[in-house]
Parts: C-alpha cells; structure tokens; sequence
C-alpha cells in the first residue's frame, strides 16, 4: 500500500462526517444522547468529554457516568434509573471494569457468565421498554504494556460476552476495546501514556494511570469514539462534528 493510499484511509472517516453533515436537506432534529457506565467515561477521568465535544450543536450530550460502577452497583445505587430522566433519545452503555470479579472490586464484581451478560440484557431491554436506543460500548483497554510492545489484556471475556448480547439483541455495538487497544500499541508505551491521568506512587513519586485520562488523552479517545458511533448508527453520523475537537 502507497503512502498516498494510506493517507487517503486515515482521512476517510472524516470526509464521510463532512458529506453528511454538509449534504443537501440534511438537517438534523435535536437530540439527546447520554452516556452510562465507569469511570473511563466519565467527564474527569474518562473520555466523556472530549466525546461530547465531538458532537454538534444538535447534541444535548448528558453524561451520567460513575467512577466505581459495575453493572450490579450502577442499578444498585439508583444511578440507571437517573439516567433515564431527561429521557435520551440514545444512550451509550459501557461496563466491564469493575464487573471483573476481583479482591478490590468487592459486591461491585459479577459472574461473567451468567449476572454480567444478564444485567446487560435487563438494560437494553428497559431502555427499549422506555423509547431509548441503546448502543453497546465494549469497556477501554487499559495501558499495561508488555516487554514486546503488546497490551496485556484483561477483559476478553466481557468483551466476548458483550459482543455476544450485542448480535442476540441486535444492538449496535461500538468496539472501544479493541480500538483502542490497536491504537495504544501504534502509539508505543511513553506516547500512549502521555494521554493518561498520573497518580501517587511510592515514596511520593508520581506513576502513570494506566486506566483514566488526562484531557487530551478524553479528546482523543473521545472523538474514536464518536466515529465509531457514526460507523455503527450511520443516522447519528450528521451529528458528529466533521473536523475534531480540540482540548483546550
């Protein structure tokens, strides 16, 4: 493949956002779309942010992420049912984090054969019941690289499980772990680091977070994310702004 094919490929997503959203009588009716799941896509740590930013003005983009949640805890503590008011027209639903059954994770954690799939076949269902479009989020790839450059990964059986309930219930689905998982490894361990949130480490030190974002890593992984969305629900892609925003 030539350098100029390659460049021609990278542009592409972009030129299919700018001819929707510049083609003739294609005006979009307002909408709402609200974001449900962890803390990776939250305003603070996650990639809400620069996911909204992403959108057009016809987007009253809400998001009603909590850092911490799984798909027990996050219906548990009242959160699903505060989601759904105001009403969203759409609504991205991401979890697997916390559902890894795990010493830390405590009653947040869920079997991955029988409640994880479940609870996330009780959400599409509900959301359906109460005129929302659902659109399944497969959980981020978190950053522990390997000696050879590869991420390790730690979540292929919820993302198998999502995609799983995804084609049964025919729910659009957004690949998130593995974009980004493949951009990661693109970008190299210091590059991909650079997008993360930092923490304290031993001794006072200051370490790489290997699973939240600072605000441009939120952009970046934000505007993947609304292309994805454009790809998988091609009626959302004139609401996806065709150049990307940029963090301030």
């Amino acid at each position: 493949m030539t350098h100029l094919h390659r460049a021609l490929l990278t542009l592409l997503p972009a030129l299919l956002l700018v001819a929707c959203a510049s083609a003739p009588g294609n005006k979009k009716d307002a909408i709402r779309i609200t974001l449900v799941g962890d803390s990776t896509q939250t305003e603070r740590q996650g990639y809400g942010t620069g996911f909204c930013a992403n959108l057009t003005a016809q987007v009253d983009c809400v998001n009603r992420a909590k850092g911490g949640s799984s798909t027990k805890t996050y219906r548990r503590n009242g959160l699903w049912d505060a989601a759904q008011s105001p009403k969203p027209d759409w609504m991205l639903i991401q979890f697997g984090h916390n559902d890894v059954q795990s010493a830390a994770h405590g009653d947040r954690e869920t079997d991955l054969v029988t409640e994880y799939p479940a609870n996330l076949r009780r959400f599409v269902n509900e959301a359906r019941a109460a005129g929302i479009k659902p659109i399944l989020v497969t959980p981020i790839a978190r950053r522990y690289f390997q000696p050879d450059g590869k991420i390790v990964d730690d979540l292929p059986g919820h993302v198998a499980a999502m995609k799983v309930v995804a084609a049964e219930m025919n729910v659009p689905l957004i690949d998130l772990h593995e974009i980004s998982q493949r951009y990661f490894e693109q970008l190299g361990e210091t590059a991909a680091h650079k997008l993360g949130a930092t923490k304290a480490g031993p001794n006072g030190s200051i370490v790489p977070d290997k699973t939240h974002f600072n605000l441009t890593g939120s952009y970046v992984l934000g505007r993947m994310v609304a292309e994805a969305m454009a790809r998988s629900v091609p009626e959302l892609a004139g609401y996806v702004k065709p150049v990307a925003a940029v963090a301030p």
